[in-house]
């Protein structure tokens, strides 16, 4: 499977902006050779979902086809991730298990959010393909990310499985040199890209770093 260092996460957003958002979003991504653009929004229905996971599918397709893939993976919801044709889902504790999801669902890229080293041991036996990781820092986008992860944690975490670790929390282009040492394999944002004066520009950057410091 292919590297999936760089993950971009859609912010909460209404119907009113949806289109032209998701469109400069699915730019940046491409554009920066984002890896995964990942689409999470706990302010819409199964059905908004799922309209806008197929917008964003059919504006990836539009791009030339010898540009870099970017993965689309869907937050939650394996069913809606399989009905629009998605690449995957990301699951967290209180999701469907990740054994389960494979079994029901085994063409679909499957990450699973881990606080401790048991959860993120159990995500890859249960055929995760990635762990998300964090809060590494202080964020405002998640309201649900819980507690600031430790960074010998993350380095604990990174130690006990063989799929990439995925930090997430309060990441931006200038603090990515500072999880060198955590042993990351990527990262993800939210905030970093989508509230720059310009998401191409910002995820242009935060490629350039992730490449220069983090391990791939």
């Amino acid at each position: 499977m292919k590297t999936l260092n760089f993950h971009i996460i859609t912010k909460d957003f209404d119907s009113d902006e949806e289109e032209k958002y998701l469109k400069d979003l699915v730019d940046a991504a491409v554009l920066s050779s984002a890896d995964v653009l990942q689409l999470r929004n706990k302010r819409i229905s199964a059905g908004g979902l799922y309209r806008s996971a197929v917008f964003i599918k059919k504006t990836l397709e539009s791009f030339e086809k010898d540009k870099k893939k970017t993965v689309l993976i869907i937050n939650d919801r394996p069913d809606i991730a399989y009905a629009a044709g998605a690449d995957g889902v990301h699951l967290g504790q209180d999701d469907l298990p990740a054994a389960y999801v494979k079994k029901i669902f085994p063409g679909l890229i499957i990450g699973v959010s881990a606080e401790n080293i048991e959860q993120a041991v159990k995500a890859e036996k249960d055929g995760a393909d990635y762990i998300g990781i964090g809060p590494a820092y202080l964020t405002g986008s998640k309201t649900d990310a819980g507690s600031l992860m430790a960074r010998e944690t993350m380095k604990e975490i990174c130690g006990a499985v063989k799929i990439p670790a995925i930090a997430i929390g309060g990441i931006n282009e200038f603090n990515i040199k500072e999880l060198t040492p955590a042993g990351v394999s990527g990262i993800a944002v939210i905030g970093a890209v989508s509230n720059a004066a310009s998401p191409a520009e910002a995820a242009a950057k935060l490629r350039k770093n992730i490449d220069e410091y983090l391990k791939n």
